[in-house]
């Protein structure tokens, strides 16, 4: 069994995100005395930023177990696809930049109605894609073009016989 993890450092990050973006939005509500639109403005913008923070805290807590019966999310929202019900896998990138640079990536497994979802922020994300990608493929899941061009990026081919789900697994 292979335990993945949000490192604390990203989740400094995310709260400090959080908190800086809460403090923008709110000061303004309470020095000045904006219009009403502007009102509802800030107010979505703090909303948003809390539930960015929050989402932070939840990862705090979270644990991704790979075995090669299924995929556990542990943490205060408990989670579990089994190999052989996995349905679909995605793996999409996002970048804020017009060339592309220092964007992030994120991986969607669904099965039997239960999603989850990974950033690359993981720890060994990387590792975490491969396996899952091995499995999917056992499980006869095909890959979209967007999903394959980004598991070329990484250089993951589940063609790979050299590359078993034992070999990654067991790290």
């Amino acid at each position: 069994m292979r335990v993945f993890a949000y490192p604390a450092k990203e989740i400094v990050r995310d709260v400090t995100r959080s908190a800086l973006g809460m403090l923008f939005s709110l000061v303004p509500l309470l020095l000045f005395r904006p219009s009403s639109v502007i009102v509802y403005i800030l107010a979505g913008l703090a909303i948003m930023f809390a539930a960015y923070g929050g989402r932070a805290l939840v990862r705090k807590k979270m644990k991704v177990k790979v075995s090669a019966d299924g995929i556990s999310v542990e943490g205060l929202k408990g989670k579990n696809i089994d190999w052989e019900a996995l349905e679909a896998l995605k793996l999409s990138y996002f970048s804020t930049r017009r060339d592309g640079e220092k964007g992030w990536m994120q991986l969607k497994l669904k099965g039997r109605g239960t999603g989850l979802t990974f950033e690359s922020t993981i720890s060994d994300f990387e590792d975490l894609v491969r396996l899952c990608a091995i499995k999917a493929k056992e499980a006869g899941v095909s890959f979209d073009a967007t999903t394959a061009r980004n598991l070329k990026s990484l250089d993951i081919s589940v063609q790979d016989a050299a590359r078993t789900f034992s070999a990654y697994e067991g790290n």
